[in-house]
């Protein structure tokens, strides 16, 4: 089998929320931000730390993506030019402030630099949006006609203070993972044709399940709880990381067992392997539409 590389999602992975926006004047800011065209034909990456926030040849609608937690389904409207232009961002807190926060983050918040970034977007590129409800096409995850085959186990315990993250190990002869091999607990890793999970919940699942597919996934399992999975499908149905939100500063992936290029879709594989089904429907989704933009002012 060949390996390939993975992407690893960690404990604070949920669902896609409602996007969250704070008063301008509430918000915290950059202290000193550049922004740059983007240079041709260079690999997008996001580099979100605390204080500091520097993208390199990303799209003006992944940078909104990141800094209000939306997917690229509830961003409408707006110039061609939020897709096709391409900028680098360095930006940095003022020194001694950190945007720092204490304990896990709250689920449909978005963190201190994304708030910051809101106000670089409204500040530099003029952005102005509002809100709006609207029905879309979407898939309902659902528990299929035979049952669910997930089951329960023990939720992931939280991280102890100043505690070393656990190192991802080391493949074995040929560069694969053991065949039995599941995350740390609380982790989601998402690679070809596989994903692999430990103690997550549905939210989480269906948070990875809601970047490979062409509408968003609403669970509607009433599955509570957290669960181990794994779910084996065609490499072409694989999640990739979400347009919008494209961090680089998390854990390194580690190779995988390839999947046969010959395997069951991604719906097929759910109902098989997890008794989950999608369907699909419409649903009331809320959407930021952009209302004006233009290119950046100067540094």
């Amino acid at each position: 089998m060949r390996s390939l590389g993975i992407i690893v999602f960690g404990i604070a992975a949920a669902a896609t929320p409602i996007f969250s926006q704070a008063p301008a004047g509430t918000r915290p800011a950059f202290e000193v931000a550049s922004i740059k065209p983007g240079t041709p034909g260079i690999r997008e990456s996001v580099v979100n730390q605390p204080g500091r926030f520097a993208a390199h040849n990303v799209s003006l609608r992944m940078m909104i993506g990141f800094a209000y937690s939306l997917r690229d389904f509830q961003i409408a409207g707006g110039p061609s030019g939020i897709t096709s232009d391409r900028w680098s961002i360095e930006a940095k807190a003022e020194e001694g402030s950190k945007f720092s926060t204490t304990g896990p983050p709250e689920p449909g918040k978005t963190c201190p630099v994304g708030l910051a970034l809101q106000s670089l977007l409204e500040d530099r590129f003029a952005l102005t949006t509002h809100r709006e409800t609207r029905d879309v096409p979407v898939y309902a995850l659902v528990i299929d006609k035979d049952g669910s085959k997930l089951k329960g186990v023990d939720p992931p315990s939280l991280p102890t203070p100043g505690q070393t993250p656990a190192q991802p190990p080391r493949p074995g002869p040929g560069g694969a993972l053991p065949a039995n091999f599941t995350p740390q607990p609380g982790a989601v890793m998402a690679g070809p044709g596989l994903i692999l999970a430990s103690a997550v919940t549905m939210a989480q699942l269906v948070n990875v399940l809601n970047r490979g597919l062409d509408r968003p996934i609403i669970d509607r399992t009433d599955l509570k709880g957290f669960f181990n999975v794994r779910l084996q499908f065609a490499p072409e149905n694989t999640p990739g990381v979400a347009t919008g939100a494209a961090p680089t500063d998390g854990p390194p992936g580690i190779p995988v067992p390839a999947t046969e290029p010959q395997g069951p879709s991604i719906f097929t594989a759910l109902q098989e392997q997890l008794g989950l089904k999608l369907e699909s429907t419409n649903a009331p989704v809320e959407v930021m539409v952009i209302d004006s933009v233009r290119k950046p002012t100067e540094n």
